[in-house]
């Protein structure tokens, strides 16, 4: 009688593969904290293509910080682009290189000011100063 107990007990459970690991990807239902991620993701990406240009300081300001926030090779912050890409299975480096390289090609030129000199007097040019 025992003997039956225990090998019930002890007998392996069967399980195929999709049982123990679940249906897998991104389609069957993320927790929250992934969720998340994918939510500041999308956002940061959303900011960069809804204000590049952006006149106003706020537009300007959510473009800054979301290119910033790319840039950014710190892996400190739980939620750091390097962070996100790597626990969503994306591969940072990658992504930053795209996304950065699109920003590049639509960042607009770099203007200098333009300063003005007073123009000398061009009437006294080269005649010998007035003698007292």
């Amino acid at each position: 009688m025992y003997d039956d107990f225990l090998a019930r007990i002890l007998e392996p459970d069967v399980f195929l593969p999709s049982q123990f690991y679940g249906t897998g990807g991104l389609s069957r239902q993320l927790d929250g904290e992934k969720r998340l991620m994918i939510a500041i993701l999308k956002d940061a990406v959303e900011c960069l293509n809804k204000y590049r240009g952006a006149r106003s300081n706020l537009g300007n300001s959510q473009y800054q910080n979301a290119l910033e926030w790319v840039e950014d090779e710190g892996t400190e912050w739980l939620f750091s682009f390097n962070n996100i890409c790597d626990l969503l299975g994306f591969d940072p480096d990658y992504l930053r290189k795209v996304l950065i390289k699109k920003e590049g090609r639509y960042a607009s030129p770099v203007r200098g000011k333009i300063y003005s000199f007073p123009v000398a007097n061009r009437a006294g040019r080269g005649s010998a100063p007035a003698s007292p």
